[in-house]
């Protein structure tokens, strides 16, 4: 027999420490205790939280409240506690058995049982009735060897799909641009008769709507197609992809069935399209005072060759000419004098928001907003300048803003003067080589986070594939890290350069440091925490990160679902745990959903709550100020500019709303 393996440390780290302050229970203070919702925490820890509220303790995992007058009232963690005496000697249960006498490692497979067996019992019931039996390593190697093939014939596929769906575009433009050199031909014969021929021009108009309404709906139904196909063929990748990265055992136990189904994509693809072609035909010595009639041609176009670009050349051409004018998005406001007429309000009562209820607050915030509105940036929609969904947002220190529009694919970069460049996943750029080469297809880039050094380098997490990368400002791709990372969400900026992102399924925080030319030169795990998601740092180093499971908040058109955090915590370069905001940052107040923070240039923390739909101030001396509290719909972002402007990203409604930003100080006592 094989020797056992021991456990893994770090599982067994995972099951033995508190999850508030990550020491290993034991026998006294540590004591593990059950909340009602089932997860336990350690009674030290307990005991703070109890001592904060009056009703109950809330979980940090699932947010539930145990109602409880005293910590005798919890039962203590008997498995635990169990594993705790006997963890030293506690080893792992062995491997997986052969399938016959089941006390055996098993090294050899039978490919007509599709069993794994041991060298023993192999010849009995297996190789006596002539079944074909070899070792698990070789059986394993040709079933790699046979998924691969037809691995490659979809990939294959997918370029097709890819080139197919590229000339469509193209020749929907090509069309689009006869549509309106027709429109315009007749625009200018229309002029000699311009008093007479308003009939004719309506009619004429409606005839080439219909045409190209006609030729839409063809365009659309095969887009549609290959839309469909493409997604098939997706999705048998990733299976057979997945399929080949499992163990040896493993894979071959579930090869039950050698004969899968080959996906066909080719036979339901179409090839010829036949659309009308619009072309004028002036009318000869008009009696009827006719500009002339709108004449179709039907031409047929092969997208499996060549030549069928010929549509598509002159949209390549006209793309300069034709590109709607940016939106003027991003211009500096200057601040100064609505700072002056900022309006300020006396500290007042508060009404609580927490789910348990509670009474005005004994020394709440201030009852009026401090930054005034200025104006509204942007709306929804897919031009320049437009926002679909947008979910962080930054501003450079030369005062740029970098957006992060989840809903488009893309991130927009803006300057003083307006829309300036957006960022895209290039086929061509070294992210989609390396995920090309570990055998994925990246058709869109989904931003979750987005953070700038004094570099200049951008960091975008990318919800896609789970992945970092980093693009220079004018849009370049210079390194795509996975390693070690689960699920990455937020990504901040360090003074010196690096990047930390938060792992909010794998519980830790890594730095990255990246150089320009290399790509990401070292990684490092700086803490770990309780599901940490969003993350800033200050001009110090100090990194603040949200910790928890915040509340769920879905738009009722269902158009973005957001899982904020629970409470926020902080750490130093060093790695050591600093200041920490707990869920009730007062008596009376309590974070709801937490979806973005940032530092500004005073040290403060700024919050935004979109559970609350309130922008939150958290001075360095202690307290707490409300920002803005009317007019947001569901904030998820926040940056301070250098001339005294604060950007909001509202994500329902699809914008960045700016207001002026007093730096006094407005401390509150909590």
């Amino acid at each position: 027999m094989a020797a056992v393996s021991f456990l893994d440390p770090d599982l067994v780290r995972e099951v033995l420490e508190c999850p508030i302050c990550f020491e290993t229970y034991n026998q006294d203070e540590l004591r593990p205790k059950l909340l009602l919702c089932g997860h336990s925490v350690c009674r030290q820890c307990l005991e703070k939280l109890l001592a904060s509220t009056i009703n109950g303790v809330r979980c940090p995992f699932c947010s539930k409240v145990s109602r409880m007058s005293s910590i005798s009232m919890l039962a203590d963690n008997l498995t635990v506690l169990k594993i705790i005496d006997c963890a030293s000697s506690c080893d792992s249960t062995a491997g997986p058995m052969c399938k016959s006498c089941k006390n055996r490692l098993p090294r050899q497979y039978c490919c007509h049982c599709a069993v794994v067996l041991c060298d023993a019992c192999k010849v009995e019931g297996h190789q006596h009735e002539g079944h074909t039996v070899q070792t698990i390593r070789a059986a394993a190697e040709q079933r790699r060897t046979d998924l691969g093939e037809r691995l490659v014939n979809l990939r294959d596929s997918m370029a097709n799909i890819q080139k197919k769906k590229a000339v469509i575009d193209n020749v929907s433009k090509s069309l689009r641009l006869k549509y309106k050199a027709v429109q315009q031909e007749y625009a200018r014969a229309e002029l000699q008769l311009q008093e007479e021929l308003g009939r004719s021009r309506r009619a004429f108009t409606a005839s080439l709507a219909e045409v190209e309404k006609l030729n839409s709906q063809i365009l659309e139904e095969q887009t549609y197609l290959l839309n469909i196909a493409e997604v098939q063929v997706v999705s048998r990748c990733d299976y057979l992809t997945m399929r080949i990265k499992q163990t040896d055992t493993a894979f071959l136990e579930g090869a039950g069935s050698n004969d899968e189904e080959e996906l066909d994509v080719k036979s339901n693809l179409p090839v010829l399209l036949k659309l009308q072609e619009p072309e004028l035909l002036k009318a000869e010595n008009p009696q009827s005072l006719d500009v002339g009639q709108l004449m179709t041609k039907q031409c047929t176009v092969n997208i499996d060759e060549e030549d069928g670009m010929e549509l598509a050349a002159a949209a390549a051409m006209a793309d300069d000419t034709t590109a709607p004018a940016p939106v003027d998005m991003y211009r500096d406001v200057d601040m100064t004098s609505t700072v002056e007429e900022a309006v300020c309000a006396s500290p007042g009562s508060f009404k609580s928001k927490s789910v348990d209820g509670g009474g005005p607050a004994t020394g709440g915030a201030t009852g009026g907003q401090l930054c005034q509105y200025v104006k509204k940036m942007g709306c929804k929609g897919n031009l320049p300048g437009m926002f679909n969904l947008p979910v962080s947002i930054c501003v450079t220190p030369q005062g740029d803003v970098l957006v992060a529009d989840r809903g488009n694919y893309r991130i927009q970069i803006f300057n003083r003067k307006g829309f300036q460049r957006e960022i895209r996943r290039n086929p061509n750029s070294i992210d989609s080589f390396v995920l090309s080469f570990l055998g994925a297809d990246l058709p869109n880039l989904i931003p979750l986070s987005i953070a700038i050094t004094p570099q200049g380098l951008i960091g975008v997490t990318d919800n896609y594939d789970n992945s970092v990368k980093v693009y220079t400002t004018d849009g370049h791709c210079i390194a795509c890290h996975k390693n070690q990372l689960i699920k990455p969400w937020g990504i901040a900026a360090m003074p010196s350069g690096q990047f930390v992102v938060s792992d909010v399924e794998g519980g830790k925080l890594w730095c990255l440091l990246v150089d320009r030319n290399v790509g990401v030169v070292n990684y490092n795990k700086l803490c770990s925490a309780v599901r940490p998601k969003f993350v800033t740092c200050d001009s110090s180093g100090t990194v603040y990160f949200t910790q928890g499971l915040g509340l769920n908040i879905e738009n009722r058109h269902n158009e973005h679902h957001l899982e904020g955090g629970f409470s926020i915590g902080s750490v130093g370069t060093d790695g050591q745990l600093g200041k920490q905001l707990s869920h009730f940052f007062s008596e009376t107040e309590d974070f709801r959903c937490i979806t973005g923070m940032c530092v500004d240039t005073n040290g403060d923390l700024l919050v935004t709550d979109s559970g609350r739909k309130e922008i939150l101030q958290f001075p360095k001396e202690g307290g707490y100020n409300i920002l803005i509290q009317e007019g947001l719909t569901c904030p998820v972002g926040v940056a301070v500019t250098q001339k005294g402007q604060l950007l909001v990203l509202d994500c329902w409604d699809h914008c960045v709303k700016v207001y002026t930003y007093l730096q006094k100080r407005r401390s509150s006592t909590c």
